[in-house]
């Protein structure tokens, strides 16, 4: 944007008295804010969209990583629960099937909603972290939020960034790379969901072209240039 505007001088409202203030309700925000509040912390999320889970509900990823190094899980305490309970609602699901294991988004919602929730965390949806204030010493000491209410405030003794582009941390002033040593940045993924599969020719009766070799195919007709392995 190469215009600028000066706004006028204004008082805005100031949510203080925290002692954790998390940017951001994905799933580092969600065990963030969990695990302060569990802690005795007085704990605010602030979220941009409407729901907790970050793209893992409102971004159609399908599937979690896998959580084994194929003889014992990874990763456990709160990932560990939050992937348990999900697959509580999922009775479809072999309690044993801890990698690519399917995502419920409605599921997934509600297990970091009571997760959060229970923990004594306080949470503000539809809420879009948008600035920072500094003192002296270049810390940042409030926030800048944007919501129904307007441009808000908020003070906390410690603010975490989890917004998943470092938006705080680069606003107040740390430094940062961004993609590899040529500027490529990661390519997006492009994710979606079938319904009525016939399952049981997609797992047992799979001949000749398969949905990988398709891919293998498309890939190397050189009409996609931007994949590159």
């Amino acid at each position: 944007m190469s215009k600028t505007y000066e706004t006028k001088s204004m008082q805005i409202g100031l949510s203080d008295g925290w002692d954790v203030i998390v940017a951001g309700g994905g799933p580092a925000g969600c065990t963030a804010a969990t695990a302060a509040a569990r802690k005795g912390a007085k704990v605010l999320l602030l979220e941009r969209t409407g729901a907790l889970g970050g793209m893992g509900t409102m971004g159609l990823v399908p599937a979690w990583c896998p959580f084994s190094d194929g003889i014992r899980l990874v990763y456990q305490g709160l990932a560990e629960h939050v992937l348990r309970e999900t697959m509580k609602g999922m009775p479809h699901l072999s309690p044993e099937q801890v990698n690519w294991t399917p995502i419920d988004p409605e599921r997934l919602k509600i297990v970091y909603d009571d997760m959060v929730l229970g923990s004594g965390a306080q949470v503000l949806f539809e809420t879009f972290v948008c600035g920072v204030e500094k003192d002296e010493k270049q810390n940042i000491k409030a926030i800048l939020a944007a919501n129904k209410n307007g441009i808000e405030a908020f003070s906390a003794k410690v603010f975490i960034d989890c917004t998943g582009d470092a938006d705080l941390a680069t606003w107040g002033g740390a430094p940062y790379e961004k993609g590899g040593e040529n500027g490529v940045l990661q390519a997006a993924t492009h994710c979606f969901m079938l319904s009525n599969v016939n399952q049981y020719a997609y797992n047992y009766e799979q001949v000749g072209a398969t949905i990988h070799s398709q891919m293998i195919k498309l890939a190397e007709s050189g009409k996609y240039p931007l994949i590159t392995d």
